[in-house]
């Protein structure tokens, strides 16, 4: 479903209007933009930003930890606490890269994921690996 987002004054924000054909109420093919805001409430937004750090570093939801910040212009700067999974040696059953590349590779996905699904920038994330866990794999019964 394809919303079209108005900033103060009623004016298209970022995006356009949505494409033609995707509803509204002023007819078929017709988008009414209604003056207003949309947000997303600081809980809705930290549960969110966990679930993507969760998935990009591959860890359980409940061992990350994130904190969230707005700088005063919409971007957003997150903190993730996490701890750094490892395969176990010798089973070649992960990616094998360093651990600075592991934390870039996590920051530019948790970056550009919460981009997308907020629809605001990211300005900064930080990754801090607070310990490490190895990798089991599971058995499958």
């Amino acid at each position: 479903m394809t919303a079209a987002v108005s900033t103060p004054g009623g004016t298209p924000a970022a995006g356009g209007a949505a494409p033609a054909g995707a509803g509204g109420a002023g007819g078929a093919g017709t988008t009414r933009h209604v003056p207003g805001y949309d947000r997303i409430g600081s809980a809705a937004l930290v549960h969110t930003a966990r679930a993507v750090a969760s998935e990009a570093l591959r860890v359980p939801f409940r061992e990350a930890r994130v904190r969230v910040a707005d700088d005063g212009h919409g971007a957003l700067a997150v903190e993730v606490t996490a701890p750094l999974v490892v395969p176990v040696l010798g089973s070649h059953a992960g990616p094998d890269e360093p651990v600075v590349r592991t934390a870039h590779r996590a920051r530019a996905a948790i970056a550009e994921r919460l981009r997308h699904i907020t629809g605001r920038q990211v300005e900064r994330v930080t990754v801090t690996f607070s310990s490490s866990v190895v990798e089991t794999p599971r058995r499958v019964r």
